[in-house]
């Protein structure tokens, strides 16, 4: 259980991050992330598309879009996903949440699993208690242990050599090649499909559930919807918090300099910070418009295909970065006002410490006012301004400082 904290950080992490990097050891690598040599300690992988082929000595902890894991791991695997694929053996637990996830690999103890589409195939063991929540799942593999399931449909093919508990089914199916030594305790609104030639060792203890009535039904669908909005709601500003938190935290022992320079800016020339802000929020969006035009008239000329290749990857390239200064500009502003809220004290504020506190003072007043409803998005457009034009002069001055040493 004290490695489930880690895994929760993760899928928050992955929500915020646009980047994709391995923490392993003290390396770093950015972009699609595919590994095909051992890996020797614990592994951290963010990505969009992510591929372990090798065997990985300690645990293994992912987040992505489409996740594939061949090899082996020594210890847990904690991974988060839209398409998640385990082929591997994994010598402890197994922690997934995703979209679709398939798994052909051995797990020598526990399995955990939240998702839509879940499969465990017929190649698979798992050495100790299967617990899974899904939309659709398939076990055809075997299971050492008992197994507590819920689901919309649920389809048992394999062993289970202990009980089986089912939870709010709507569809339950065991087919003539399941075993099941322990009993078999479910609750439907359906009465399970269960083969004759299926092996149940224990009793069967059914629970049929009566169907709501239709206006009680839109009722609690109502209830449902206004409670998952509200979880989005409160849990999307909580991530957005923890992301910016972390985040500049890390920028903050980084780059200690750029933030000076960025207070230095604010403090003495806040004008032309609002009048760079601008230009560049409205003038960058301008100036891609311009060059998807020209990269539309060199594709059209077979001479000039391979330029307009080089305008049209130059111009993403430019969005993206223009899309990552918006979000940095509230971590800046962030900084800034909380270090001017304690330069009225008697702190040292050149200590980590006290850094990293002003910049929580800040973050904790910004994210409050941004969450004003309507004046919030008019303070939101005027910190973006802010956040935007200093750090925007701050790499004006830095390339000017660097072309005269040239």
């Amino acid at each position: 259980m004290r490695k489930l904290p880690v895994f929760l950080l993760v899928v928050f992490i992955i929500v915020f991050l646009s980047t994709s990097s391995l923490w392993a050891q003290e390396s770093e690598r950015q972009g699609d992330s595919s590994f095909s040599t051992r890996l020797n300690d614990d592994i951290y992988v963010f990505g969009s598309d992510i591929s372990i082929t090798e065997d990985v000595a300690g645990d293994l902890v992912m987040a992505g879009g489409r996740i594939d894991v061949d090899g082996n791991t020594a210890q847990d695997l904690m991974v988060a996903g839209g398409m998640i694929t385990i082929n591997g053996d994994v010598m402890d637990d197994i922690r997934a949440a995703g979209g679709v996830i398939s798994i052909a690999g051995n797990v020598a103890d526990n399995l955990l699993a939240v998702g839509g589409q879940i499969s465990i195939s017929k190649e698979a063991v798992v050495g100790g208690a299967l617990v899974i929540s899904g939309q659709t799942i398939n076990i055809s593999g075997a299971v050492e242990n008992n197994a507590t399931l819920s689901g919309g449909d649920i389809t048992i093919s394999g062993k289970i050599d202990g009980d089986v508990k089912i939870e709010g089914v709507e569809n339950l199916k065991v087919t003539s090649s399941a075993e099941i030594t322990g009993d078999l305790i479910y609750s439907s609104a359906n009465r399970a499909d269960i083969s004759g030639d299926a092996i149940i060792g224990g009793e069967v203890e059914e629970t049929i559930v009566k169907k709501a009535e239709p206006g009680k039904l839109k009722a609690g669908a109502e209830r449902t919807a206004w409670a998952i909005f509200t979880a989005s709601y409160i849990g999307g500003r909580i991530i957005n918090f923890l992301g910016l938190f972390v985040l500049g935290i890390i920028l903050i022992l980084a780059m200690p300099g750029f933030f000076q320079k960025f207070n230095d800016r604010m403090k003495h020339a806040p004008g032309y910070c609002v009048g760079g802000g601008a230009i560049v929020l409205f003038g960058v969006p301008i100036v891609s418009l311009v060059v998807f035009i020209i990269t539309i008239l060199l594709f059209i000329t077979i001479i000039g295909s391979g330029a307009g290749i080089v305008a049209i990857a130059s111009n993403v390239i430019m969005l993206i970065v223009y899309g990552l200064l918006i979000y940095l500009s509230t971590i800046f502003l962030s900084y800034f006002l909380g270090r001017t809220i304690l330069s009225k004290t008697t702190l040292n504020m050149e200590k980590y410490g006290w850094r990293v506190l002003a910049y929580l003072i800040g973050l904790v007043i910004i994210m409050i006012v941004y969450s004003i409803p309507f004046a919030g998005w008019v303070i939101r457009f005027a910190g973006i301004l802010f956040g935007l034009g200093g750090i925007s002069l701050v790499l004006k001055d830095l390339m000017v400082k660097a072309c005269r040493k040239k």
